[in-house]
């Protein structure tokens, strides 16, 4: 049936299209409504019989459910009739059986049941924690293999207290190791302030006997076992695991048939693999089977039951979950930090603190600030804990030496006082932990710590060697700060740092971290302070100091490092530029004011508040000018200055650091601007385009610093987060981070306004600076910070080159292209052939007014056997979008003297025949200046010539391209990258 156009349409009842009823009599338009109805009827009727069919059962419809409905499903037999009982009578149908209540009491027991679903509710609010409803708690407790947590919504319900349950609303919830200890941040309506509770499995009292019976068991096991000294954390993890699966095997108490078992464990120790041999076989017979496949440690499942039933079941031995969590308390005791061992996991913890005896446990949180937590300590347990902390730090604490400042085994700080000797509240430690992923100047920027000017002033000072150091209070971010400007120290510079106790992590390989060492005896003998280590990095040749902080004597011999020429990087505490000066050039320091000059720059930090939230700020960026003898003054000046009305940096004054420069640079004012403004478009685009990991922002600055050029030219055509995946291998920098370490990493986002000044320099980036780098094809960025490796020595070929003649009518182009020292040929290695075992061109070619021709048996080379100059016809640009020549010349077999080789005008040779050539003019003539004893060809510049290339100079191209990325590698392995203008002139 044919479908018009609605315009064509006369029908009034139809909007649309009409069936065309022209050529079908039959069908008149009248009748269209009630055919259709019909069909629809037929068709919902065939419906309702196919879905029968397919679901095998009654439809279900909305409607009245009497007794006769209930009757013919329950009560009826499958004919219809009723039940009869052994005498053949009709069993009569009793309402009361299926209510188990009389029917004609069903309000009163409905409003009875009602009543109890209110109580219900009531016993659940007070029993049950109120967790966030939005929160998932399904995906929340399911692994990444989709099984069960070890931890789960039970253990939280069992952390809780009861009389707590009925004012805690949970406000936060995240796991720190999963799937063993996850942490829940409450708010307490009754006590109007936040707690911080850690969630861990739930043990019995059947199985906290088991466990402290399998500590004491583990001691003398490990003790005595015939296992190796496990030195790393993971070993060790495996040593504890083993040695309870076999305490639990020989207890009876837990048998695993996947490789662990007692027999698994003797033929393990045997050396045994397979049924073969004596022991082998004797093994077998008594039930020992090799394993075939890798072991799956991932739990297969979960069944929670309440603990009274477990203990009133009080089975002979135990399930695959009490065994997982009975290793993970004993690994957590053997290895970990004990009670503290979760929030030792949390990234977002910066102090953990306990102030004595019946004390809890204090977190600063980086969201919450302090905030007390669940966790406490017996008396005994906290002694004990205190002494373990000492040991594994390497130092001893006891009555007799009641405090010790140490670093804990992962580099966290910790003060551990013993007893109450010298606190009334007894044993005390204060933690303050260690980030395995320092932060980044990208995060101080989004955390508004510093403004992007004032990062992209510190990049410029720190690189060009301007000494820095941070001041403020306790706990205001100097040594973060400090970790996240020496990206800024160039890879290519020797570090080194003094620490008390290790804060600075550095990324840069040539980098000696120096530690201070107490002493073995009272009379202080074998003691290495900070002043010694100063003493000998003076000797260890560095370029950067970084000293983790300033307290006494070792302040005036740093001031003596500065003033000879080495650039130093540290902290120290004052707050204020004012407060500096005094502490410097008092006791015990006391530093001479006329020696300030060789301070540069000095960073003041705060801890304040904005918007009711601790933050923290750099008040003040000053720099150290001069020192007035005539007041007995150090001239001073703010760069920078932050405004606490408006949460803003103000940009002060001028900045004589620059101006310095500058200066020693040679640069002008606006080459000083660029490079300024360079440094901000870097840092803003990783802020704008979410690059913030360790991994990028260290690769990219450090990139940068080695080879710019090649890092605005990835940013100009946004390959730049695709080239930083390949950077954990580079050679210069050392970027090993974990990435489930930096995952948990909680790395600020930038505020809006920040995003737009951002969008604001990047704009402008777009047509100052970005333009000339679009559309250039560059190599990934680990080639900014890889050694170049050294192409193969260039031997002339004695035979006829196989590269045909450039014809003789081939125009040259009116200009020459100036190509840079890296688009060259490359250095060969001075063991090259003489001169003299090279035969000279019998038949040179003269020279045109058109360019340079070379002759049908002049030698061409490529990267090994030859140097060719030239590209592919049309392509005219190499890796970096560099123009090349379009014609092809090659280089001829060389000749002794000054002798002309195939066009080439030979200045000067010495005894090996190498070639250097300077420049060429618009003719195509080779000027060359001076060779050298090797036979091999420094080309500065090239001339356009002919247009029409060969197949064979085509092949060329790419190993043409490929050596000229290796020419002038200096000793770091960077190329120099000069002007091709210069090199002539010279």
């Amino acid at each position: 049936m044919a479908i018009d156009d609605a315009e064509s349409s006369v029908s009034s009842e139809f909007d649309g299209a009409v069936a065309d009823s022209e050529g079908h009599p039959g069908n008149d338009d009248t009748d269209l409504a009630s055919l259709l109805a019909a069909g629809e009827a037929a068709a919902t009727r065939l419906n309702a019989v196919v879905s029968q069919e397919l679901e095998a059962g009654t439809p279900v419809v909305k409607d009245l459910w009497t007794w006769e409905d209930y009757k013919a499903e329950f009560y009826y037999d499958d004919d219809g009739t009723p039940p009869t009982n052994s005498e053949g009578e009709p069993v009569p149908f009793d309402p009361s059986d299926a209510l188990g209540f009389d029917p004609e009491k069903t309000e009163n027991v409905l409003s009875y049941a009602q009543n109890l679903g209110a109580q219900l509710d009531d016993v659940v609010d007070e029993r049950t924690v109120d967790v966030d409803e939005n929160l998932d708690e399904d995906a929340f407790f399911t692994t990444e293999f989709g099984t069960t947590t070890v931890t789960n919504r039970y253990d939280l319900e069992k952390t809780v207290p009861l009389e707590k349950k009925l004012h805690f609303r949970e406000i936060d919830r995240y796991w720190v190791n999963k799937p063993y200890a996850f942490v829940v941040i409450f708010q307490s309506s009754k006590e109007n302030e936040k707690k911080y509770y850690v969630i861990q499995p739930h043990t019995t009292p059947i199985e906290d006997d088991l466990l402290e019976f399998l500590t004491t068991k583990l001691q003398n096991a490990i003790k005595y076992a015939d296992v190796e000294v496990a030195s790393g954390l993971d070993e060790r993890e495996r040593v504890i695991q083993d040695e309870t699966y076999d305490l639990l095997e020989r207890y009876d108490l837990y048998a695993r048939t996947d490789g662990t078992s007692l027999l698994d464990t003797i033929a393990r120790r045997a050396g045994v693999e397979d049924a073969e041999g004596t022991v082998g076989r004797l093994l077998s017979r008594l039930g020992w089977r090799p394993a075939t496949t890798e072991v799956d440690e991932e739990l297969s499942g979960l069944s929670v039951r309440p603990e009274p039933a477990i203990i009133e079941e009080d089975p002979d031995d135990l399930s695959e979950y009490q065994v997982e969590k009975l290793l993970y308390f004993l690994k957590r005791d053997f290895i970990g930090y004990e009670r503290i061992d979760g929030i030792k996991h949390d990234i977002n913890v910066e102090d953990i603190s306990c102030d004595g005896y019946h004390s809890p446990v204090f977190v600063y949180h980086s969201d919450y600030e302090q905030i007390i937590s669940n966790i406490y300590h017996g008396d005994d347990e906290l002694d004990d804990f205190v002494v373990k902390l000492a040991q594994r730090s390497g130092k001893g604490i006891s009555k007799r030496r009641p405090q010790v400042d140490a670093t804990l085994p992962d580099g966290s700080r910790a003060q551990l006082t013993l007893g109450k000797e010298v606190s009334d509240h007894g044993t005390n430690y204060t933690i303050r932990q260690f980030k395995d992923v320092p932060f980044t100047p990208v995060d101080l920027i989004n955390w508004k710590t510093f403004s992007l000017e004032e990062m992209a002033y510190l990049w410029l000072a720190i690189e060009n060697n301007k000494s820095l150091i941070f001041a403020g209070g306790t706990a205001s971010g100097k040594t973060t700060s400090l970790n996240a400007v020496s990206l800024f120290i160039p890879s290519n510079s020797k570090i080194v740092s003094i620490e008390d106790t290790r804060e600075v992590e550095l990324p840069q390989r040539n980098w000696v971290a120096s530690v201070t060492r107490p002493s073995f005896s009272d009379d202080e003998q074998g003691e290495v302070d900070e002043f010694d280590l100063l003493e000998a990095a003076l000797r260890q040749r560095p370029e950067y100091i970084v000293m983790g902080e300033i307290r006494g004597e070792e302040g005036r011999t740093l001031f003596q490092v500065m003033s000879t020429g080495h650039t130093t990087l540290t902290t120290f505490h004052a707050d204020s530029v004012g407060e500096v000066l005094k502490r410097f050039t008092t006791e015990p320091i006391n530093v001479s004011k006329t020696m300030f000059s060789a301070l540069d720059l000095v960073s003041i930090q705060t801890q304040t508040r904005v918007g009711g939230r601790k933050v923290r700020r750099n008040k003040n960026l000053t720099e150290i000018n001069f020192y007035d003898a005539e007041n007995d003054e150090i001239n001073v000046q703010d760069v920078y200055q932050w405004q606490a009305e408006t949460d803003e940096f103000l940009r002060m004054s001028n900045s004589n650091t620059l101006e310095e420069i500058r200066f020693d640079r040679g640069w002008t004012r606006a080459t000083l601007e660029e490079e300024l403004f360079k440094r901000q478009v870097v840092l803003a685009y990783l802020i704008e385009n979410g690059l913030n990991t360790y991994t990028q922002v260290a690769a990219t600055v450090q990139a940068f610093i080695n080879d710019e050029e090649t890092i605005l030219a990835l940013m100009a055509n946004d390959h730049l987060e695709r080239s930083l995946e390949d950077l954990r291998e580079m050679e210069s920098v050392l970027i090993d981070i974990d990435p489930e370490k930096e995952a948990m990493v909680p790395r600020p986002d930038p505020a809006e306004e920040e995003l737009g000044r951002c969008a604001d320099i990047l704009e402008r980036a777009e047509t100052e600076l970005l333009e000339e780098y679009r559309g250039e094809a560059v190599p990934g960025i680990e080639t900014a910070l890889s050694d170049v490796s050294p192409e193969p020595d260039v031997t002339p070929d004695p035979t006829p080159s196989s590269t045909p003649d450039v014809g003789e009518d081939a125009p040259a182009d009116e200009e020459s292209t100036d190509t840079s020292p890296d688009e060259a040929s490359p250095d060969t290695s001075p063991d090259e052939s003489p001169a003299g075992e090279q035969s000279a061109d019998p038949d040179p070619v003269p020279e045109t007014e058109t360019g340079t021709e070379m002759g049908a048996t002049g030698g061409s080379a490529d990267l090994d056997e030859e140097i060719s100059f030239g590209g592919e016809t049309g392509a005219g640009e190499d890796d970096y979008g560099i123009s090349f020549d379009d014609g092809a010349a090659s280089v001829g077999e060389s000749t002794e003297g000054n002798e002309s080789v195939d066009g080439f005008d030979t200045g000067a040779t010495d005894d090996s025949g190498e070639f250097d050539t300077g420049a060429t003019d618009d003719s195509g003539e080779f000027d060359t200046s001076a060779t050298d004893d090797s036979g091999e060809f420094d080309t500065s510049a090239t001339d356009d010539s002919d247009e029409d290339e060969s197949d064979e100079d085509e092949k060329t191209d790419d190993s043409a391209a490929e050596a000229a990325d290796t020419a002038d590698v200096d000793e770091w392995g960077f190329g120099d990258v000069t002007d091709a203008d210069a090199d002539t002139e010279g």
